[in-house]
C-alpha cells in the first residue's frame, strides 16, 4: 500500500498517486462499500484533513513539529512542509525508507516546478511528476548516488563526439550549456561550454531519473511500433524540451532554471542538452527570500516576538539580493520597487502601530515574491537536434552495440530480453577475495558509486536483496556506528563508513553523538542532506574538502567474521587505488 499526496495551503489535494490497496483502506474509513467511488480528490482531502490540520497547527502555533506517525496496523505516515504545502506519504514501508522517498518527492517537485508548486494543477506536470516518481528506483544506481560507466574507447569517442556537435548547438542569446550522454541511468560523457557552472552530484541524479523515465516510455512505444524514433514524451514539449531547475546556492536546492532537451540515440542511450537560462542568481535569492518569509509568517502565528527582529533583518538582506539580481537580468523595475515597498511596510507593521497587520503585509510581500517566481518560468528556447543527433550517432556507430549491451546489464532484465551476462566470466575480484559475492563502494560527497555487474551474481543475489542490504547498512550507520557486521540468511554483510580530506583519511576530533546523527534526515536522498550535515557535525567549521565514503561487502555466510572484515579492509584499499587512478573507467573494470 502506498500513496503520495501533496496538499496546498488550504488543504486541497494538489497531487495524488496511489494504488488500489490504499483506496480499499480509505473506503473502510469512509464507511463505503468496496465498489464505492472514493477516487475523487475531495473525498481524500476530507478524510485526511484532520491529520494535516493537526500537523500544521502543531508546527505553526506550538513549534512542535513531527515528521511521521506509525499506526498499529503498520501503516506509516510521513510529512514534510514546504512553502505552505504539505507533502505526505502513506505506506507500509520502514519510516526511513518512506521519509527518504518523501524527501526525493519534494526534490523532484522543486526540479520540475521550481518554487511554483501550483504548476501541479496542470495535468501535464502531474503526469511528469508521476513518471519521475516511478523512475526514481528503476535504474541500477544506488539511491543517492550516481554512477559513471564507460570503456576507455567509448568514453573518449563519446566526449569527442559531444565536442564536435557542440559547434552546431545554437541557443542564442544563452551562451552556457552542457551536453551529456546517458547509458541507462549512468552518465557516459559530459561536455560543458566555457564559463558554465559545474553540475553538482544531485543534478546528475535528477538528470538520470529524467533519462530513465524517457527510456521507459520509448521502450513501451517501440513495443507497439518498432519503427518509432524519438517519440514525443507527453510530459515535455513537442521537441522533448522543458524548463527544469538545477541545484544552486549553499542549500543545494533546485532553484536554477535550465532548458532540458532529450533525444534517443539508441535504446537506453540518451542525448541530453542543458541550456543555462541565466537566472541562477535570481533563483537562489528568491528561494532564500521565500524560505525566510515562510519562517517569519510562522513566527507571527506563534507570536514569537523575540527572534522577529533578526528574521526581519535576514529577510531584508535576501530581498535586497533578489532585487539586485532582477536588475542585473533587466527585470521589471516596478516589481523591484514593489518588493522594496512591501518590505518597508512589513518592518513598520512589525515594529510600530500601523493600520496594516503584520500578517496582511507578509501576505502582500508573499504575493510580490510570487510575481518574481513567475519571472523564473521563461520560454523554452527552440533547439533543433535532428542533425546533431544524427552526427553523434554516426560518430559513435562502432560503440552503439556495446553501449546497448551495457545499458541492458545495468537494468533489471525484462522478460523476453536476452541475458547479456550469460556468456561472461567472473571478474578478478572473485579470485582475490574468496567468499566475496558482491560489494558497493560509495562516495557520498561526489555522488559516485562502484559495484560489480549484478549479472555475475544474479543467481545468489537479487536486486531486491541488494537494496534491502544497503537499507540495513544505512540504518546501522545512522545509529552513529562507523562499522557494522551482521548475517542475513546464508550471507555475511560488512558495512563501514569513513571520512577523507582530499584523498587522505580524516578523523573527527570528537565523533558525532549518536543522538545527533539519528536526528539528521535519513541518508541517501537525492540531495545528500544527511551526509552534508554529518560532515558539519563531525568537522564543525572545518568541513572544507571532507568527503564521506562507504563500503558494503556481501560474503558467503560460511566465511568467518574476522576474515570478512579483513577482506573488506583490503577491498577498501584496492578500490580507493583503482578510483584514484582512473575514475571514469573504474566501474567498467569490475
Amino acid at each position: 500500500m502506498k500513496a503520495v499526496l501533496i496538499f496546498d495551503n488550504v488543504n486541497d489535494l494538489l497531487f495524488s498517486k496511489w494504488d488500489e490497496s490504499f483506496l480499499c483502506r480509505m473506503k473502510t474509513f469512509n464507511g463505503q462499500e468496496k465498489d464505492g467511488n472514493i477516487t475523487d480528490n475531495h473525498h481524500i482531502s476530507q478524510l485526511l484533513s484532520p491529520i494535516i490540520t493537526s500537523q500544521r497547527v502543531m508546527a505553526a502555533q506550538f513549534s512542535n513539529t513531527y515528521t511521521s506517525m506509525q499506526c498499529k496496523d503498520n501503516t506509516t505516515i510521513v510529512f514534510d512542509e514546504w512553502l505552505d504545502h504539505v507533502f505526505m506519504i502513506i505506506s507500509e514501508d520502514d519510516i526511513d525508507d518512506a521519509h527518504r522517498e518523501l524527501l526525493d518527492c519534494k526534490t523532484l517537485v522543486q526540479h520540475i516546478c521550481g518554487q511554483n508548486i501550483n504548476l501541479l494543477h496542470s495535468s501535464t506536470y502531474q503526469e511528469w511528476l508521476s513518471v519521475l516518481l516511478e523512475s526514481r528506483d528503476k535504474g541500477d544506481s544506488i539511491p543517492g548516488a550516481s554512477g559513471v560507466i564507460g570503456e576507455s574507447g567509448a568514453t573518449g569517442a563519446a566526449l569527442n563526439a559531444l565536442r564536435t556537435v557542440s559547434k552546431e548547438i545554437k541557443c542564442s542569446p544563452h551562451q552556457h550549456y552542457h551536453i551529456l550522454l546517458f547509458v541507462g541511468d549512468k552518465m557516459l560523457a559530459l561536455y560543458s561550454s566555457r564559463g558554465c557552472e559545474d553540475l553538482m552530484p544531485p543534478d546528475l541524479i535528477l538528470l538520470s531519473v529524467q533519462c530513465v523515465a524517457a527510456q521507459e516510455y520509448w521502450r513501451e512505444m517501440r513495443e507497439n511500433d518498432s519503427t518509432s524514433e524519438n517519440v514525443h514524451l507527453p510530459w515535455l514539449s513537442q521537441e522533448n524540451s522543458a524548463i527544469v531547475h538545477l541545484c544552486g546556492g549553499g542549500s543545494g536546492s533546485p532553484c536554477a532554471p535550465h532548458s532540458l532537451h532529450l533525444a534517443e540515440l539508441a535504446p537506453r542511450v540518451v542525448f541530453a542538452v542543458l541550456i543555462d537560462m541565466e537566472l541562477r542568481e535570481v533563483g537562489i535569492a528568491v528561494h532564500m527570500s521565500s524560505q525566510i518569509l515562510s519562517n517569519l509568517r510562522r513566527l507571527l502565528l506563534q507570536r514569537n516576538l523575540e527572534v522577529l527582529p533578526n528574521t526581519l533583518d535576514s529577510l531584508e538582506a535576501t530581498l535586497k539580493k533578489t532585487t539586485e539580481a532582477l536588475r542585473k537580468n533587466k527585470g521589471n523595475s516596478t516589481l523591484c520597487a514593489r518588493i522594496t515597498t512591501k518590505m518597508i511596510e512589513l518592518r513598520k507593521s512589525c515594529t510600530t502601530t500601523t493600520p496594516l497587520t503584520p500578517e496582511t503585509t507578509a501576505t502582500a510581500l508573499h504575493t510580490a515574491l510570487d510575481a518574481v517566481i513567475d519571472h523564473l518560468k521563461p520560454d523554452i528556447p527552440s533547439l533543433k537536434l535532428e542533425h546533431p543527433v544524427k552526427e553523434v550517432r554516426a560518430l559513435l556507430a562502432p560503440y552503439i552495440d556495446f553501449l546497448r549491451v551495457k545499458a541492458m546489464r545495468y537494468f533489471s532484465l525484462e522478460s523476453g530480453e536476452p541475458d547479456a551476462g550469460s556468456s561472461l566470466t567472473l571478474h578478478k575480484y572473485v579470485e582475490e577475495f574468496p567468499g566475496l559475492i558482491h560489494f558497493v563502494y560509495i562516495d557520498r560527497s561526489t555522488g559516485r558509486f562502484l559495484a560489480p555487474d549484478m549479472a555475475d551474481c544474479v543467481d545468489m543475489l537479487t536486486q531486491r536483496t541488494v537494496r534491502s542490504t544497503l537499507s540495513t547498512a544505512m540504518r546501522a550507520l545512522r545509529e552513529g556506528y562507523g562499522a557494522a557486521v551482521w548475517r542475513r540468511g546464508a550471507l555475511h554483510v560488512c558495512a563501514v563508513r569513513w571520512f577523507e580530506r582530499r584523498g587522505a583519511p580524516a578523523r573527527p576530533a570528537a565523533p558525532p553523538h549518536p543522538a545527533a546523527v539519528r536526528a539528521l534526515p535519513p541518508p541517501a536522498d537525492m540531495l545528500g542532506a544527511h551526509h552534508r550535515q554529518l560532515i558539519e557535525l563531525a568537522f564543525p567549521g572545518d568541513g572544507q574538502g571532507v568527503s564521506v565514503k562507504e563500503l558494503v561487502c556481501v560474503h558467503l555466510g560460511l566465511l568467518p567474521a574476522a576474515t570478512a572484515v579483513q577482506q573488506a579492509r583490503r577491498l577498501a584499499h584496492s578500490v580507493h587505488e583503482l578510483t584514484a587512478d582512473s575514475p571514469p573507467v573504474a566501474a567498467d573494470l569490475l
